[in-house]
């Protein structure tokens, strides 16, 4: 054998060898690269169901089912009377308009972009009222592309500690503690405080017509002469509840004072407004406590451009409401 033929075979050895190693190396890092994804998948769906505080889902731009864990499986079995499975549209299973277009209202919103928390009331067991802290954020790709929801609801109810805790932080800070909180306790909408805000942004151009609705429980003195407060308490949750229920994702419900609460309706003109209050009063004809009739009386009033006066505004739509009162209520 030449001295020429044993260095091409050594070269091919070499070269067989090489391209042997970037096989084996190759096949090393898509092994190592695909345990890992099993373990982040295993790691991701144990912290999903153990977290029995809360419910968990996720949602594409299409509304469909990314994943959820099994207490929201359950939830949406006992309150939409549907099996969920991957890629289920979550819109197509809500048969009620109000709380379908009331979810599709905050579903818009983190796909915008947009990543808050928002108190609700559902159905629990044996149909009792569930308060759940709703914790809403964008699924982003790396290059910041939206391309879904993930939602996280807290059961607040059982949780009294949580509650505690939060009243003694609140009362660490200041002793007013509805000044620093955003949520009236009693009945779980938004505060003075917030409505107060919230009044101020939505006071320009791009929230025109903006629409203020007052609307007074009747009577609250003496159903808690009568009955007392926990019953008066109750019949006033229940208001609320019909109140929050029928209003849009953008809109805020707030407490204004005592039994006086305040709807803010921006890009609503007063047509619409009164079309939702016919709405607000029939089903709030069907509330009652015991043997108390729920009756409230409404005040609005429309901004329909700067040139009004927000102050104006506020009074006339107060005005409204002491008139209305002096007719459903002697």
């Amino acid at each position: 054998m030449s001295k020429n033929m044993s260095v091409v075979n050594i070269d091919t050895m070499n070269e067989d060898n090489r391209k042997k190693l970037e096989e084996q190396s190759f096949e090393e890092a898509v092994l190592a690269l695909t345990e890992k994804l099993e373990l982040a998948n295993s790691l991701l769906k144990t912290i999903l169901e153990t977290t029995h505080d809360f419910l968990v889902f996720g949602l594409d731009r299409e509304y469909r089912y990314l994943s959820f864990n099994n207490r929201h499986k359950a939830m949406a079995k006992e309150q939409w009377g549907a099996d969920i499975t991957i890629g289920t549209r979550i819109l197509d299973i809500i048969d009620n308009s109000e709380e379908r277009e009331n979810l599709k209202a905050f579903f818009d919103r983190v796909l915008a972009g947009e990543q808050f928390s928002s108190l609700e009331e559902y159905v629990g067991e044996n149909e009792s009222v569930v308060m759940g802290k709703n914790h809403w954020a964008p699924i982003k790709k790396s290059n910041g592309e939206i391309i879904g929801i993930v939602c996280f609801i807290q059961d607040v109810t059982e949780n009294k500690n949580f509650i505690k805790d939060m009243l003694n932080e609140k009362n660490s800070l200041d002793q007013d503690m509805e000044s620093l909180s955003f949520y009236d306790q009693l009945t779980g909408v938004y505060n003075r405080r917030f409505y107060e805000k919230e009044l101020e942004r939505m006071d320009n151009n791009q929230y025109y017509p903006l629409s203020i609705i007052f609307m007074n429980i009747n009577g609250m003195s003496k159903v808690n002469n009568e009955y007392g407060h926990a019953v008066g308490d109750i019949l006033m949750r229940k208001a609320v509840q019909v109140l929050k229920y029928g209003v849009r994702g953008d809109d805020v419900v707030a407490r204004y004072e005592g039994d006086e609460f305040v709807v803010l309706m921006p890009r609503t003109e007063g047509a619409k407004v009164e079309r939702a209050l016919e709405r607000f009063k029939k089903n709030m004809d069907e509330v009652k406590v015991q043997s108390i009739k729920l009756s409230v009386s409404f005040g609005f009033y429309t901004k329909y451009d700067e040139i009004d006066n927000i102050e104006d505004v506020i009074k006339t739509a107060q005005r409204q409401l002491e008139r209305q009162k002096s007719i459903d209520y002697i």
